[in-house]
């Protein structure tokens, strides 16, 4: 009898990001449970105190006065990394923390 084969070498750990699924089964659980609202009303509140909307309406209207002809999709394109960069570090760490509760909740 032929000794056994070798077992495959160990793939080097990869951060890897969660399955599309797994995120629409995560946001579809969170709307269900309308724990989605409460995140989405708590930001909101964060970024109204910061005057956040404010603050990207003021790019936009800037951006939108120098495109010759303007556009919507271009605007947004240019504005989205950031507006999103723009978020307030701790509205962002107090939504991910919320989110983070309800996954460590959901999946005991």
């Amino acid at each position: 009898m032929a000794p056994a084969p070798p077992p495959p070498p160990a793939a080097a750990p990869q951060q890897q990001h969660p399955p599309q699924d797994l995120h629409d089964l995560l946001r579809a659980r969170l709307v269900e449970s309308g724990e989605y609202s409460r995140i989405m009303d708590v930001l909101r509140a964060k970024l109204d105190d910061a005057g956040w909307e404010d603050s990207v309406r003021d790019a936009a209207r800037e951006r939108a006065r120098v495109q010759d002809p303007p556009s919507l999709q271009a605007l947004v394109a240019e504005l989205e990394p950031q507006a999103l960069g723009m978020i307030p570090a701790d509205a962002r760490a107090e939504v991910e923390a919320m989110v983070r509760a309800f996954v460590e909740k959901t999946v005991e």
